[in-house]
């Protein structure tokens, strides 16, 4: 019985390391596509950039 609560503890430990871990992560992607997205809007137009297609006529 003592293995037994001894396991459970070191399990609660082990979730709770999982769970803050995963929201440091979390964190840190949401802050680089955050990044990622405003050097896109400053990127100037290159050759190879798509062109937005406006009208809806890139088909003509």
């Amino acid at each position: 019985c003592d293995t037994h609560m001894a396991v459970h503890g070191r399990l609660d430990i082990i979730e709770e390391t999982v769970e803050k871990t995963v929201e440091h992560l979390e964190a840190e992607v949401k802050g680089l596509l955050g990044q990622l997205e405003e050097l896109a809007w400053n990127l100037p137009p290159g050759p190879f950039s798509p062109t937005p297609d406006l009208l809806g006529d890139d088909h003509f």
